[in-house]
């Protein structure tokens, strides 16, 4: 049988882009608008179950009012129901009894009066209708943030593991970014309105019209012959995989998304890099890339640490904390470098 989720909310002008987006991470999808007749509402909500056999289950995902009547309805007894996912009900309190066959939480925006049980979730600086994008209180942040614990409840009610399927999502994308060079090939990895922010250099861009151009003439043609990468760890969540990693090249040529408007300085770098990569309904969703950009400038020699600008000097700064190709050498052996070298009295503990 299908993994089947029934989302519920006020009304039948619900965001339907939202029901999309669960039917690609591979839910069978219905909606049922809340009734305030709670009798009536339970049973549409139960008859969901009427086609499970025995060992099935189904979840919920309901907002608002929704939500309350269904935390209500779970305690009069829900046998088939894996999970349920409330977003701001009006109160936490049915929540209090924990049901062994039943996987809940709760998102609480944060204007919300009651506390926060292990259940449950608070978004400080939210309002009710946080996670919908149509109730005109719309969090990008937040809602992304409880998207990701609502699909790792869902994946574990119905014992699905992604993790293998990220991962080689992800491999993929790098491969034809990288070794295949193919800008197309890549973008046809990504979802539909895709983003990737280099966040040192802001490069990259937003929508698969600009991503294309990106990867076609700034990011694949620009990296030299010399250029390696060398995953160090990984990290795989429900919808993220954090990749820690060294790049090392020679900059024999302009690199416009890492060293944007820098003439070649044939010099060699080496550089720890983290990317955290959200993968949504099998495409890569954003890339946010981070790296140390001031050691990359220290090797090619466009900062130097030691021109402390003349009102730091006069407080006794001696030099700039920058490290050059140590610090990722430290990343792949501890004990490669001396830690604690920029403290200038590390080393005369007496002073």
């Amino acid at each position: 049988m299908p993994n089947r989720v029934l989302i519920s909310a006020e009304g039948d002008h619900f965001d339907y882009t939202a029901l999309e987006e669960w039917q690609d991470e591979g839910f069978e999808v219905t909606y049922v608008p809340n009734n305030e007749n709670l009798k009536a509402y339970t049973f549409a909500i139960e008859s969901l179950a009427d086609e499970l056999e025995d060992g099935e289950t189904y979840a919920i995902i309901a907002f608002g009012e929704a939500a309350t009547s269904c935390l209500s309805a779970l305690e009069y007894g829900m046998p088939k129901l894996g999970a349920l996912i409330a977003y701001y009900p009006s109160s936490t309190s049915t929540i209090a009894k924990r049901l062994a066959h039943t996987h809940v939480i709760v998102h609480i925006a944060g204007e919300q009066g009651f506390g926060v049980s292990e259940q449950s979730y608070r978004y400080e600086g939210t309002r009710v209708g946080f996670a919908e994008r149509g109730s005109g209180v719309w969090d990008k942040v937040a809602s992304s943030l409880a998207w990701s614990r609502t699909l790792r409840v869902l994946k574990r009610a119905f014992n699905v593991h992604p993790q293998e399927q990220l991962e080689r999502v992800w491999d993929e994308h790098t491969e034809l970014e990288f070794a295949t060079k193919d800008a197309g090939a890549t973008i046809e990895t990504m979802g539909p309105n895709p983003y990737v922010n280099h966040v040192p250099t802001m490069t990259g861009g937003i929508g698969k019209k600009d991503l294309y151009r990106f990867y076609q003439e700034y990011f694949v043609p620009s990296n030299p012959p010399s250029f390696k990468m060398a995953l160090i760890s990984r990290t795989t969540g429900v919808d993220r995989v954090v990749d820690e990693f060294i790049i090392k090249f020679r900059h024999t040529c302009e690199m416009p998304w890492i060293l944007p408007g820098v003439a070649p300085t044939d010099k060699e770098v080496e550089v720890a890099f983290v990317s955290v990569v959200c993968i949504r309904g099998g495409k890569v969703f954003h890339e946010h890339i981070y790296w140390d950009q001031a050691t990359v400038l220290f090797q090619i020699g466009l900062l130097n640490p030691n021109l402390v600008p003349s009102e730091m000097k006069a407080k006794g700064t001696k030099r700039m904390p920058v490290v050059g190709a140590e610090g990722a050498r430290k990343v792949l052996d501890e004990k490669s470098e001396d830690s604690n070298e920029l403290i200038e009295d590390w080393w005369n503990p007496d002073g």
